[in-house]
């Protein structure tokens, strides 16, 4: 049985909060691109580019606090079963 059940599964969502917004700022960059708002071309391209860079930005971060929660649940396994020893 893992102990902390509770990070395991905040780690989790995080995960899958990582990839809804991913695929959110894929969908958004290309509608706006697209032109679907009527944006100047030269515009829509550039706020693409930056709605792309800035959900990738969000992705990493909320994928990184999910690994980092994994990070310190493993540290602490791993001294548990250190000082058992």
């Amino acid at each position: 049985m893992k102990k902390f059940p509770a990070l395991h599964t905040i780690s989790a969502i995080l995960k899958i909060f990582s990839v809804i917004v991913a695929l959110f700022a894929i969908v958004t960059a290309v509608i706006v691109i697209a032109g679907i708002y009527q944006i100047p071309s030269q515009n829509a391209v550039l706020m693409g580019i930056v709605i792309l860079l800035a959900g990738g930005f969000y992705v990493l971060m909320l994928w990184a606090s999910a690994e980092g929660i994994l990070v310190i649940l493993a540290i602490e396994e791993n001294t548990r079963k250190t000082n058992k020893e």
